[in-house]
């Protein structure tokens, strides 16, 4: 059986506190689609700092809530989420219905998906706490694939008391 260091998910490898890297050896949409996953795989685990850098060069819009820009602002806009004794935010990001499109040079993308978050915080059941649209723009970089650009759009909140200190809207 794996231990937690050595689970694999395609090619995205979550190791500690490093931050997952998605191969360049893979398709333009299996390298975005893991991308995709290396966010949800990072804040999940409570590695704020490896999600935020997934927005070096980007914009991150929550509508009605905020737009930032690059990883500081990316990790001040998540600086609310607490953390629990596990170093977690007690959290599974689900994405689904995802759709990629390439652009026609091959070196930019798009991408939209669903997303809702779960939450299990102590004695309290498992229960989704949001639910939205993710808008993503890519653009390839040195055989990588990185962010541009995402908008976190036709939000549903849930019961956010226990995932962050102070409320999103």
């Amino acid at each position: 059986m794996l231990n937690k260091q050595q689970f694999m998910l395609g090619t995205t490898a979550v190791h500690g506190n490093e931050p997952p890297t998605s191969g360049s050896n893979l398709a333009p949409h299996e390298q975005i689609y893991s991308l995709l996953n290396d966010y949800a795989h990072t804040l999940d685990s409570g590695r704020i700092e490896d999600c935020a850098a997934l927005f070096a060069d980007a914009d991150f819009a929550i509508e009605g809530v905020a737009t930032v820009h690059g990883k500081e602002g990316v990790a001040d806009l998540f600086s609310v989420i607490i953390l629990y004794q596990d170093g977690t935010p007690r959290t599974k990001h689900l994405i689904s219905n995802v759709e990629i499109a390439i652009g026609h040079n091959g070196k930019t993308a798009r991408a939209v998906s669903y997303l809702t978050v779960m939450q299990q915080v102590d004695a309290h059941p498992l229960q989704p706490i949001f639910s939205g649209l993710y808008a993503d723009e890519f653009v390839l970089r040195a055989g990588l694939w990185a962010f541009t650009s995402r908008k976190v759009s036709n939000a549903l909140f849930g019961d956010m008391s226990l995932h962050l200190t102070a409320p999103p809207i």
